[in-house]
């Protein structure tokens, strides 16, 4: 198995850096005449120079299904064309693609791509997340006592799994102000429905606490 990292600079030479040095075979693939030097006077991987968008470099590297492949170029299109190569006619079950637009995260998943990685979403969500811990922090500092703020996963055999969360029968007590489901935050109405793996963030009284979770996580 190798690790063939295509386009990109300073990640792409780190993560050829990191996987050469824990005795992975390790190719590097750029357009840039220039990156492509200094890739090979630095690192102990093997440094092409060329397009790979171009089946005909693709097949000079020798992928195999086993193979992880890592896209990196600054396109999306490029990024698109090389991920399908490797998919398609390689049969590379292991692809990484970087995603510049995060409007386009959905079509590379939707294409079969193993991991889409959007740096956009990923720090837009570490901002959100700063933003939101910190309010609720403030929040229930000047509430202390009077709010609980409650993170529910949903197990595999809870018997709230299938059902609509007006029928939960939920305490009047609370509130589900958000759903995390496979990366996606869910607002959630009255026909929302419940599924397995799913993390519900409640603010509820302090009281009704053994209730939700009862309703929630039991089978």
């Amino acid at each position: 198995m190798k690790v063939v990292i295509i386009g990109g600079e300073k990640i792409a030479y780190f993560l050829a850096k990191s996987f050469s040095s824990k005795g992975y075979k390790t190719y590097l693939v750029n357009k840039d005449q220039k990156l492509c030097e200094d890739f090979a006077r630095d690192l102990k991987a093997v440094v092409i120079h060329g397009d790979a968008t171009k089946k005909k470099l693709l097949e000079q590297l020798d992928i195999e299904e086993e193979d992880i492949i890592v896209v990196l170029t600054n396109k999306d299109k490029e990024n698109l064309i090389i991920t399908q190569f490797a998919k398609k006619i390689f049969g590379v079950k292991n692809i990484v693609t970087l995603v510049n637009n995060p409007d386009n995260i959905e079509l590379f998943e939707k294409l079969g791509i193993t991991a889409v990685v959007s740096t956009t979403t990923m720090l837009q969500k570490a901002v959100e997340n700063l933003l939101f811990g910190k309010e609720l922090e403030e929040f229930l500092a000047i509430e202390e006592g009077k709010l609980s703020f409650l993170k529910v996963d949903i197990p595999e055999n809870s018997q709230a799994i299938g059902k609509f969360l007006k029928n939960l029968n939920l305490p009047h007590e609370c509130v589900v102000g958000g759903i995390l489901r496979k990366g996606e935050v869910i607002i959630p109405h009255g026909n929302t429905q419940i599924k397995a793996g799913d993390r519900l963030y409640i603010v509820s009284l302090p009281t009704a606490q053994t209730e939700i979770l009862k309703i929630l996580t039991e089978e």
